[in-house]
């Protein structure tokens, strides 16, 4: 049996290592010059660049299932946040999972955030750890302010915390997305951390390659430019030179609007999109490993991290990497958006004269426009979501797009495209 895969991100990746382990013959063709799509990183002059910030949590259950965590090498972000407010600085983090004794004092006795606020915060944390994914997924759906509202979280804590903080995670600050990617995503960092390996979000893509790579199943600058069928039927891919792959079923394990394309099958519309920034200096200009975050009304950069402050690896010795997260892709130059991104920061970190003589060294070095880093998720999306099966005879959906927008989701479609694959082929013979 032969199964033809189109796209090597993570969906695509993990879909081809399930059919691979169970002796399955895979090829997989990816469009661009080296695999995993979206989770990919670049490498130049000592600096790693993300395709975007990102980062793994480390209590995804794919990932756990997936992935060699200790080969991966992760260095953590700390627990909380520190929130930019006009002219200070104030933590919020976990007290029970938080190791830095002066964040957690400094967090505690803050009067910016309430002591009922805190409270709550507290308490969900502890409530979404008591359940099982399937246990907080389950019922009906609202928005995620709405949500909030009801746990009865006040407008000053949405607005200074979960406003930038999904912001940076959904790239909505207006939280209207699903109460569900909220609840899920604040479990993740409950039950973990939040990670990046020490070599870049790329070599997670790099490990689930690895073996398939070593027995010359992946084909990179590869697109596929049609499906190959015989009525309702598809028997294999064309590809953009002509050449022609005859399969037994096809995976199509690209974005949504790709998918869209070649399928002709209805998918998630819209996107989400995000501009990241990155900036090199020569020395640090805060301390610590935690996010940092502009609830300002109409910030330009919604959060920001000193890479380095967690990875030292990510610049050369004595350089250090910032890294700036604008929502949407504006229509700006590169210089502008560089220039209003600095703007921002120093704006963060109003007060602070050493932060911003620090600041006032940092250059450009690079950025990346990604005008698809997510489908919107409103809520009750995701029960409509297409099937790993795509009632086409030979066709199946392996993406985020039948899941919900984020790693773990891709590769459990991944995970589950292989399982229905090796089922509808078993039961052909």
């Amino acid at each position: 049996m032969h199964v033809v895969i189109v796209g090597a991100g993570l969906a695509g990746l993990t879909c081809a290592r399930m059919l691979d382990r169970w002796k399955v013959d895979v090829t997989i063709v990816e469009a661009a010059d080296d695999v995993g799509g979206r989770v990919r990183s670049d490498t130049v002059d000592g600096y790693t660049f993300d395709r975007g910030f990102q980062v793994l949590f480390d209590a995804y259950p794919a990932v756990l299932r997936q992935l060699d965590l200790p080969r991966l090498n992760l260095r953590a972000f700390a627990p909380g946040a520190i929130i930019c407010l006009p002219g200070r600085r104030v933590v919020l983090t976990d007290p029970l999972r938080d190791p830095n004794w002066a964040d957690r004092v400094a967090a505690a006795s803050t009067l910016a955030i309430s002591p009922l606020d805190k409270l709550r915060t507290l308490r969900l944390a502890l409530e979404l750890r008591g359940q099982t994914v399937d246990e907080m997924l389950a019922g009906p759906d609202e928005t995620s302010y709405s949500f909030l509202r009801q746990r009865g979280f006040s407008d000053a804590i949405i607005d200074m915390f979960f406003r930038p903080f999904y912001g940076g995670v959904l790239f909505d600050r207006a939280l209207e997305t699903s109460a569900k990617c909220l609840r899920f995503d604040f479990k993740m960092l409950a039950d973990g951390q939040a990670c990046l390996p020490a070599s870049g979000m790329g070599a997670i893509s790099e490990q689930l390659a690895a073996p398939l790579r070593d027995r010359g199943r992946v084909r990179v600058a590869t697109a596929a430019e049609a499906l190959i069928t015989e009525g309702e039927r598809v028997l294999g891919v064309r590809l953009a030179g002509g050449e022609e792959i005859h399969a037994d079923a096809v995976v199509v394990a690209t974005a949504a609007p790709e998918a869209a394309r070649l399928s002709a099958a209805p998918m998630p519309e819209g996107a989400r999109g995000t501009v990241t920034l990155y900036y090199g200096g020569d020395k640090p200009f805060y301390q610590g490993a935690k996010l940092l975050l502009n609830p300002a009304p109409g910030a330009f950069v919604n959060n920001a991290q000193l890479l380095t402050n967690v990875v030292p690896e990510y610049a050369p010795p004595g350089k250090h990497l910032l890294s700036a997260t604008v929502i949407g892709v504006r229509d700006l130059d590169d210089a502008e958006l560089f220039r209003r991104g600095l703007r921002d920061l120093h704006a963060m970190f109003a007060g602070d004269t050493q932060a911003q003589a620090a600041l006032a060294g940092y250059q450009p070095l690079r950025l990346y426009r990604i005008p698809f880093a997510q489908f919107p998720q409103e809520p009750g999306v995701h029960p409509g979501l297409p099937d790993n099966r795509s009632g086409r005879d030979g066709l199946y959906f392996a993406g985020e797009f039948t899941e919900a927008s984020s790693l773990n989701a891709a590769m459990i479609s991944g995970e589950k495209c292989a399982a229905c694959v090796v089922e509808d082929l078993a039961g052909r013979v």
